[in-house]
């Protein structure tokens, strides 16, 4: 069942996955749950999904569009990254609902992941995001994304990445979308709350946040990590964010609890410290 994040305007979806040992990126011994997540963003008729979800949750996450989409049934997409805990349910869901657009970047093809050829007809709705954050000279430039008139979403490449990774910032609703960092908020039970909103019942730890980052960035322990730190802390005192939306993990709502949560970040990349 979705999750409300901010009202109508940005509505979370998908599964969770039990923390068993079967998971590779979290930290060997991790229990719980943990939410996976994608992002339906709504303004006036404007619908742009950011990510698409896991596969396992594909039934899950189109009962939930079907319920949200306007009868049209149209919506754009943006990935933050193109792997598969990202891109998985691009064919499910380009079957059921007409795609406008189709945001991506890297040299990863998500078209990849079709067995469908039917849906090449895509490709051409496709716009491809640099790693700054803006279309290469033969695309249109993309430093934002229309969600509806009056409402964009800011796009950039953040200096903590792998792959080709990108962050998305909604100023409508105060939300930084950070694709697969801050991704440590976990569930005890599968039916609990995806979104840590109460200073009082935060039981997370700076532990906990620096295991779950050095199972992702496992070279984080032994790098020099002061631009790493000043980057995230500028960008966090030049946005003031609500909310942090990771593509796992639980949603973090609140003032008080995003400055919490990017302290133990913070702490997390200076090694010594966390």
């Amino acid at each position: 069942m979705f999750t409300k994040v901010h009202e109508d305007k940005v509505i979370a979806l998908g599964g969770t996955i039990p923390l068993d040992g079967r998971v590779s990126w979290v930290p060997a011994g991790a229990t719980g749950f943990q939410p996976s997540n994608c992002y339906l963003l709504s303004e006036g008729s404007g619908r742009l999904l950011v990510d698409t979800g896991l596969a396992v949750h594909s039934q899950e996450i189109l009962d939930d569009l079907v319920e949200l989409l306007d009868d049209d049934g149209r919506l754009s997409m943006f990935f933050t990254r193109s792997e598969m805990d990202c891109v998985s349910n691009l064919e499910p869901i380009a079957g059921k609902f007409d795609i406008e657009r189709l945001f991506t970047g890297g040299a990863i093809n998500p078209f990849d992941a079709f067995d469908d050829l039917s849906r090449l007809a895509l490709r051409g709705r496709r716009q491809q995001i640099d790693q700054k954050g803006e279309g290469g000279d033969s695309m249109a430039r993309t430093p934002e994304i229309e969600v509806a008139p009056g409402r964009h979403l800011t796009i950039e490449s953040p200096l903590l990445r792998l792959l080709p990774t990108f962050w998305g910032w909604d100023a409508n609703t105060g939300t930084s979308f950070t694709s697969d960092t801050f991704t440590h908020g976990t569930m005890t039970s599968p039916d609990g709350s995806r979104i840590i909103d109460s200073i009082a019942q935060d039981t997370t730890t700076a532990k906990q946040v620096a295991e779950h980052l050095y199972a992702k960035y496992e070279w984080i322990p032994r790098a020099t990590c002061e631009p790493l730190r000043e980057r995230l802390s500028d960008k966090f005192e030049t946005l003031a964010p609500e909310t942090i939306a990771p593509s796992r993990g639980c949603v973090i709502r609140g003032r008080e609890l995003v400055r919490r949560h990017l302290d133990f970040m913070l702490a997390a990349l200076t090694p010594e410290k966390a």
